[in-house]
């Protein structure tokens, strides 16, 4: 019996085990870019729109099980998280939030394909860098004041 409830007990466990962040473990080259997407917690107190930039909530997040995001109007910050991907997160809700791979990016002003992207100072969007120690991307494909494809570097 107790043989029973060890192996009962070992598949719960195992059952119970999730992993946080979606690795693709194999690419396609021809399917698409291969985007690494993690969850996240909106503690920024407003909704967040797919595109925009995000950053660590340094208070609250702890790295491990407390991801929580906010926007920053703080320009060429190290704090960067990533870009929300594939759709809003409301307040206080969670959502997912692009790590690596091409993504589309919210930007401030006229961005040039290879341009190197930081955050900037108008919240949840990034601009072309003044600092590339700072980067957290480049460009894709140009646009003016608008969302463009990115490629993150992922940290």
């Amino acid at each position: 019996m107790k043989k029973y409830l060890f192996i009962v007990l070992a598949v719960l466990l195992m059952a119970s085990v999730a992993n946080a962040t979606v690795v693709p473990g194999a690419v396609d080259a021809k399917a698409g870019p291969e985007v690494w997407v993690t969850s996240v917690y909106n503690n920024s107190g407003g909704s967040l729109a797919e595109g925009d930039l995000l950053v660590w909530q340094i208070g609250s997040s702890t790295g491990d099980d407390d991801n929580y995001v906010t926007t920053t109007t703080t320009a060429d910050t190290h704090l960067v998280a990533g870009v929300v991907y594939k759709a809003a997160i409301a307040t206080a809700s969670r959502g997912l939030m692009a790590l690596k791979g091409v993504a589309p990016i919210d930007v401030l002003g006229s961005v040039v394909d290879g341009s190197i992207l930081c955050s900037s100072a108008t919240a949840g969007e990034a601009g072309v860098c003044s600092d590339d120690a700072y980067a957290i991307g480049h460009a894709v494909a140009a646009g003016d004041n608008t969302t463009v494809n990115a490629f993150i570097y992922g940290r």
